[in-house]
């Protein structure tokens, strides 16, 4: 990644473009994997803008959410909100969304889903 001014770059700003650089050097330890310099992975904006400004890997991103449940931040103007909605096994869940405001819901691959709204 260091050695091509194209991958300086996308260390540089992936970020920006909703990317992350999934196997960190710094974060092994939360990782359990070690360093992998190619390995970038889409998890899209907001939530490359608040790992990148938090400095998380994605494990520490999802249980940030987790623990909180719901997170705001304001990007270039733009409001979110990210919420995080755990699965329970054979039970249904009412989620409110929001009719007015752009909304993204993804599963987290472990144990609920992400609902991000913007406005």
């Amino acid at each position: 990644m260091d050695r091509a001014p194209e991958g300086k770059w996308i260390e540089k700003n992936a970020w920006k473009y909703g990317f992350i650089l999934r196997y960190p050097s710094d974060k092994t330890d939360v990782t359990g994997i070690q360093y992998e310099p190619w390995h970038i992975r889409y998890v899209g904006l907001p939530h490359s803008t608040i790992m990148q400004k938090m400095n998380l890997a994605l494990e520490e991103y999802l249980n940030y959410l987790k623990e909180e449940e719901s997170i705001s931040a304001s990007i270039e103007g733009k409001k979110y909100t990210m919420s995080y909605y755990r699965f329970f096994q054979n039970k249904t869940m009412d989620v409110e969304i929001p009719l007015n405001e752009f909304r993204e819901i993804s599963v987290n691959n472990m144990d609920g889903v992400i609902m991000t709204t913007s406005s």
